[in-house]
């Protein structure tokens, strides 16, 4: 299929998002020019949680999602969770993308199929501090793509990565590279998922998903990143 014809939705957020943006950015290089943003409302909280260690780009381009739809020539939409599964039902999409949301319903993703890149090799590293819980616990760091269900972190595998460590890599480094993995892969699913005849089942007892990772914890990371680097860096 000529990717002029394939109609891609993503979900997202009506504010300036950086991963939504990358996304956007992505899939205008590869040519997908029928994309249209459902753009649900970002929940600012009183007290948001405040890592030691900030691991996920942040810093957006200072442009409304909107204004860069227009400017990209994509189609733009507002709408509440609730509101995207009547959305589909009644505009056909070859693809959905998750460049940005929370709990999305059960009958939305039971229904459609909704493609996410988790950045943890799943099942053994689901939910929230990804990277960080990877380090923790000893387990190689990667990127998943998978068809999300109505179960946090699991689904239908579409194609997992590792992330190479090096031995000069910094925290900060490593949690880019896996960064611009989780983008990369998210833009190439839509290439790649017609190619593949099975998505196999993602276990969703093997790890139980993850929280916000405890400063107690977070603060000692420096320290197991070092000893998490003896293990996996390259040469």
């Amino acid at each position: 299929m000529n990717s002029n014809s394939q109609e891609i939705a993503v979900i997202s957020y009506n504010t300036p998002h950086r991963k939504t943006q990358d996304v956007l950015f992505g899939l205008k290089a590869k040519a997908y020019n029928k994309v249209t943003v459902l753009a649900l409302p970002f929940v600012y909280r009183e007290n948001p949680f405040k890592p030691i260690y900030t691991h996920r780009p942040s810093k957006a381009i200072e442009v409304s999602t909107a204004d860069l739809c227009s400017r990209l020539g994509y189609g733009f939409k507002i709408v509440e969770a609730a509101e995207i599964k009547t959305y589909l039902d009644n505009n056909p999409t070859d693809f959905v993308l998750i460049a940005g949301a929370g709990l999305l319903p059960d009958d939305l993703v039971e229904q459609h199929r909704l493609i996410n890149s988790h950045p943890g090799w799943l099942p053994l590293v689901r939910g929230l501090d990804s990277l960080k819980w990877a380090i923790h616990k000893q387990i190689k760091a990667g990127v998943t793509c998978h068809f999300v269900d109505s179960t946090a972190d699991a689904g239908y595998l579409i194609k997992q990565k590792e992330i190479p460590v090096y031995k000069n890599d910094t925290f900060h480094s490593l949690a880019y590279r896996q960064y611009e993995t989780e983008i990369e892969l998210l833009v190439e699913s839509i290439a790649l998922i017609p190619q593949k005849n099975e998505f196999p089942a993602l276990s969703d007892t093997a790890s139980e998903p993850t929280r916000r990772m405890p400063k107690a914890i977070e603060e000692k990371l420096m320290e197991e990143f070092e000893a998490y680097k003896t293990i996996f860096a390259q040469d």
